[in-house]
């Protein structure tokens, strides 16, 4: 009556499998079967009639650790994108997870939260721009430096090249069809190029992206037609097919340029432009949401730009000879200030009263105060040439901005996630940075200059064409000259 012997047992039978293929080519590896990786075209995919889409030449190294909470799951990103490899359903899952949530650090972006993800399941184009600009954002995740010059030694560099290359070719193919999206698909990979391209610090490339970005929103044509684009609400963009999330975002990253010279906004810029203009620029109505202050800050930099540039450009003679026209509008823009600063307490106000205001948009509020101090004090002080004379008018007010950009910079290292070992390194949007930056420029005072570069220096990251380790770099070149 003895139990049965362990040999009586029934043995599990083992199924000898090949070794998975590591190089096979696209098709086969996203049908997971093996490949007998014929040169230029499988075999397998060309005797059962599918297109062979070839071989990558290079791929991702094995991902170390645990996946953690920055991904989502493999069977999960199989459902998501059926018709991509492993290593773009990871990157696509990197991006999704992580690098969208560092772009929208300041305030939730429809664009990015959910435009972009949504439009990569039916374009090719956007979606290995995704996967392109994710592989960079992984490596720099894990330095903490915003700006990796190209190293094609580097496989994650090499991966990201072959997918914007399949990238801009999926866009191409795509440019000459007539559907009404493609517009909206072209400016999103506009977007994403830049971002890669600014992620390897080619910023010429990167400049040349945005401003294919900026024909598209069909202000290629004249100055007047060009600006006015800045002087309605992006929604408007709604009548050329364009979605207004898209438009604003070219929008803000050419305002960003415009600092750098090399937007049209400076195309026959003069003094009769000025003259001539009536009215008293874009009014600041109440905002309903945090992204309408946005919208209206970006209008009032328009201005900001413009006037500051041609400012710049004179001499203490040129400006007494046109002090009446140039004291006229400098005006007029302190109006839209004050205006603009009665509007954001209003919004704050009612939003206090409604307790409806979130962690994130008190931060995107701070911002804006900030921005709108850093504007006042240089809008005040454009026409005047002598910087101690600037230095005595204005030191205490260049000095709150240094302080609100630290306590802004503080809150948002407080809330980084303790799954990163740095603080979000890609913004999209204006934030610290460009402010810091001018009070150093525009306040010869050695003690303020100096706590507004350590707030700069704190801080590695981007925000769109602003680099904070860049402008850190300029910074001390001023204050060594305005040393000597």
């Amino acid at each position: 009556m003895g139990g049965f012997s362990e040999s009586s047992q029934p043995k599990r039978i083992r199924i000898a499998r090949a070794p998975r293929s590591k190089s096979g080519c696209r098709t086969c590896r996203i049908r997971h079967v093996k490949c007998d990786e014929s040169p230029g075209r499988c075999f397998n995919c060309v005797s059962t009639g599918r297109q062979c889409d070839g071989y990558d030449l290079d791929r991702l190294p094995p991902k170390n650790g645990p996946a953690g909470g920055t991904t989502l799951s493999v069977h999960r990103m199989r459902l998501v994108l059926p018709d991509q490899t492993s290593d773009e359903r990871r990157c696509f899952s990197y991006f999704q997870c992580s690098t969208i949530p560092m772009i929208n650090v300041w305030f939730d972006h429809n664009m990015w939260d959910r435009l972009t993800l949504q439009m990569s399941h039916a374009e090719p184009a956007i979606c290995h721009a995704v996967v392109a600009v994710s592989a960079l954002q992984q490596l720099v995740a894990t330095t903490g430096m915003p700006v990796l010059p190209e190293d094609m030694t580097n496989r994650y560099h090499r991966f990201a090249l072959g997918q914007y290359n399949r990238a801009v070719s999926h866009l191409i193919s795509r440019m000459n069809s007539n559907d009404p999206s493609v517009k909206n698909m072209a400016l999103v990979c506009c977007l994403l190029f830049v971002v890669f391209e600014l992620t390897w610090g080619r910023y010429d490339v990167a400049i040349l992206h945005l401003q294919n970005g900026v024909k598209l929103l069909g202000s290629q044509a004249q100055k007047p037609l060009y600006t006015s684009l800045y002087h309605t609400h992006p929604s408007s963009a709604l009548e050329r097919h364009i979605e207004p999330s898209f438009a604003a975002a070219i929008m803000h990253l050419d305002l960003q340029s415009a600092h750098f010279g090399v937007s049209k906004l400076h195309d026959g810029l003069d003094l009769e432009m000025f003259a001539h203009r009536v009215g008293h620029g874009p009014s600041t109505l109440d905002f309903q949401t945090i992204q309408d202050a946005w919208i209206v800050r970006d209008r009032i930099f328009i201005q900001f730009c413009m006037f500051g540039n041609l400012c710049e450009s004179f001499s203490a003679a040129d400006i007494c000879a046109n002090y009446g026209v140039l004291r006229m509008e400098q005006r007029k823009q302190q109006a839209q200030l004050a205006g603009f600063a009665q509007a954001l307490d209003r919004f704050e106000a009612a939003s206090i009263h409604r307790r409806c205001l979130t962690g994130k948009e008190r931060r995107a509020l701070a911002i804006l105060r900030m921005h709108h101090a850093a504007l006042s004090v240089i809008t005040d002080v454009c026409l005047v040439k002598c910087s101690d004379t600037i230095c005595s008018m204005s030191m205490e007010r260049f000095n709150n901005v240094v302080v609100q950009a630290k306590s802004i910079t503080h809150s948002l290292m407080e809330i980084a996630p303790r799954s990163t070992p740095h603080c979000p390194t890609l913004l999209m949007e204006t934030g610290t940075i460009a402010p810091l930056f001018f009070v150093i420029a525009k306040c010869d005072h050695p003690g303020i200059q100096q706590s507004a570069l350590v707030v700069l220096e704190s801080w590695p990251h981007r925000e769109g064409l602003w680099d904070s380790q860049l402008a850190a770099t300029l910074a001390r070149q001023k204050m060594g000259r305005s040393v000597h």
